[in-house]
């Protein structure tokens, strides 16, 4: 019988696909442990998020589904129970299922409740909350102990603080830093953490002589990016350019979007602003990337490194000062929507077909050996890693928001031409990427693009009720008076 494959799926949070150097469209920020995994393997250029926010898109991942369809629609629901999980299914075929870092899959569902050992964090679960002293962002755990606290006091750490953080002068924006300086050794931060239970976690498998899913997830580089040196100064935000689509004046942009802006308060700072948090930004996508050079460097010692498929993603991305705006939200930019995807140990040839996050769980599943025992919302990629075939066909990809910092049902489908976005009592866009590929231009009201508009509108019904969306229903009562 084939030795089946070991696997670790590395997923950051909110991390713009751009920042990851292989793909080559930022000269400043540097990945060399991640580009060497692409050098190796394989990056997808086309790879999306279905949902721009944490616990669905990571839902997603557990269970192959729009989140429509597995229940999470927002940071705070739960998984709908008789729904196959990734966990329970990779169990099922003798693999040992770790979970190190974030968790923010489901309400109440634990890591074990779906398969995984590890040591929990629930909710949003942030580790340095009410454990820096001095830090003022404050989504704790809900559960205790802190597990992260524990291993600094093991490891013989002072508990650390932070310092120079950036939070504004808005109001709105004084509940939590955009960054901080993390006053302490390497070995100290929230990452090295990740990276060590990680790795505590390859033991164990080991020891249990058991192929491993090792789902290694950091919170950052999510705000607030807490670094300490060299990252904190690694970037100098004067050389960080102005994102072109910073010159949005949000007038035929839904009125959402110019609120979400005014929220968080960030305008008043210009470009120099969101370039300061930028370059905090990137040094923490440069410390990601050293921590997933620390599980490497555990493999490679192990012996085992070319036994192992390694994936990297993320989330969902970051607007990060494009469109004015910063984080995610009821807005479906590319910054935020296309994400990350690099597989090392299964082919070597990039790929641009459109693939979602959401497939990873029917890929890891056909690795292990296995169909899903229900239909999910997508395929498997392993043809497409292993070079068997050079496309999918698939001419579109969808996506869809819930709740954030507001309620706001919203629907979208795009390719490589237009995108058309469905707003609930909100404006409509479409967007040329060829012309516009920023989305700077709302197009979705210009007679000149009615029959395209149209098109797409059809496109997103049709989608709709393919995937037993109810959005189905009230859409199609509408779609003809946009």
């Amino acid at each position: 019988m084939t030795k089946k494959k070991n696997i670790i799926l590395i997923l950051s949070d909110q991390q713009r696909y751009d920042t990851i150097s292989a793909y080559g469209l930022n000269d400043i920020c540097k990945t060399p442990h991640i580009d060497a995994l692409a050098d190796e393997g394989m990056k997808f250029t086309n790879a999306f998020t279905s949902s721009p926010i944490c616990a669905p898109s990571r839902a997603s991942v557990m269970t192959g589904l729009y989140p429509h369809n597995h229940g999470v629609i927002d940071n705070f629901t739960d998984i709908k129970e008789g729904t196959p999980l990734l966990g329970e299914c990779m169990k099922d075929q003798g693999y040992y299922c770790g979970l190190a870092g974030k968790w923010h899959v489901s309400a109440t569902k634990t890591p074990e409740d779906c398969g995984f050992n590890g040591k929990p964090f629930m909710g949003y679960g942030f580790p340095g909350s009410q454990v820096f002293p001095s830090l003022v962002f404050n989504q704790p755990p809900d559960n205790s102990p802190n597990y992260y606290e524990e291993y600094l006091k093991d490891s013989g750490f002072n508990i650390p603080d932070v310092s120079n953080g950036f939070l504004g002068n808005n109001p709105a924006l004084q509940i939590q830093e955009m960054y901080a300086k993390h006053e302490g050794p390497v070995e100290s931060t929230i990452e090295y953490f990740v990276a060590h239970e990680a790795n505590r976690l390859i033991d164990e498998a080991i020891e249990e002589d058991k192929p491993f899913l090792i789902w290694a997830n950091f919170w950052g580089p999510h705000s607030p990016s807490i670094v300490p040196e060299p990252y904190y100064s690694m970037y100098d935000p004067k050389d960080i350019k102005e994102h072109p689509s910073y010159k949005e004046d949000f007038n035929d942009k839904p009125y959402g979007y110019y609120l979400t802006e005014k929220m968080w308060g960030l305008g008043d700072y210009g470009w120099d602003g969101f370039a300061d948090i930028s370059s905090k930004y990137y040094g923490h996508c440069t410390m990601i990337d050293d921590m997933v050079g620390l599980i490497v460097d555990k493999l490679k010692k192990l012996g085992i490194y070319e036994d192992t498929i390694i994936i990297y993603s993320a989330d969902h991305g970051d607007c990060l000062g494009a469109h004015k705006l910063i984080e995610k939200g009821a807005f479906t930019f590319d910054e935020i929507y296309r994400i990350p995807m690099i597989v090392k140990g299964l082919g070597n040839k990039d790929n641009n077909s459109f693939v979602y996050l959401q497939e990873i769980m029917p890929t890891l599943l056909d690795v292990a050996g296995m169909k899903p025992s229900k239909p999910v919302d997508g395929e498997s990629l392993l043809p497409l890693m292993l070079g068997n075939e050079r496309s999918n066909n698939r001419t579109e990809v969808f996506g869809e928001f819930h709740n954030h910092f507001y309620v706001s049902r919203q629907r979208m489908v795009r390719d490589n031409k237009y995108q058309f976005t469905f707003n609930e009592n909100e404006k409509g866009e479409l967007y040329d990427f060829i012309n516009d590929p920023y989305q700077l231009n709302n197009l979705c009201y210009d007679e000149k693009y009615s029959d395209i508009k149209r098109e797409y509108i059809e496109k997103l019904s049709r989608h709709l009720k393919e995937s037993n969306d109810p959005a189905s229903v009230w859409f199609n009562r509408i779609k003809e008076f946009y």
